[in-house]
């Protein structure tokens, strides 16, 4: 099976959390109308198995123009509140790409502005390792059809 991947060796210094260099696509809006054809902007990201959805930051969705195509309601660690929720296309390195994602709105981080959730990593596999001291995420999609089983001796 045809599959693409991607590994991402985390720095010492950053080993509390795992970011990535990805594109994140925009609707070209006309006439106040978004149309089919995305722009690709530049973008840190960060991995959050413990996100149920992506996110975006707001200082990242102002400077894009983009627009909400509803409110939604997100649950996060400081309890619920109503935020905007986008329509993106995300690309990760090797030309991953997920079309039309659901994000919804964060204030933002200094170190990354948009926040990969598991609506994303879920639809492929996913490993972090720290062989010989030196953490490593992999990740890779479509899934393969056994699982990784560390208990398997």
């Amino acid at each position: 099976m045809e599959y693409k991947a991607i590994t991402i060796f985390v720095p010492n210094r950053k080993k509390l959390f795992v970011t990535l260099e990805i594109q994140i696509g925009v609707p070209v809006y006309v006439g106040g109308y978004p149309q089919s054809k995305r722009i690709l902007l530049e973008s840190k990201a960060l991995i959050d198995t413990g996100a149920t959805g992506s996110c975006i930051s707001r200082r990242f969705a102002q400077s894009a123009q983009l627009n909400p195509f509803m409110m939604g309601q997100v649950q996060g660690a400081h309890g619920v509140a109503t935020v905007p929720i986008y329509t993106v296309d995300v690309l990760l390195p090797d030309s991953i790409i997920f079309n039309n994602m659901e994000v919804s709105e964060f204030y933002g981080s200094d170190n990354f502005d948009f926040i990969i959730g598991m609506n994303i990593l879920r639809l492929g596999d996913m490993s972090l390792t720290n062989a010989k001291n030196q953490t490593v995420f992999s990740f890779r999609i479509p899934p393969a059809e056994d699982h990784i089983d560390f208990t398997f001796k």
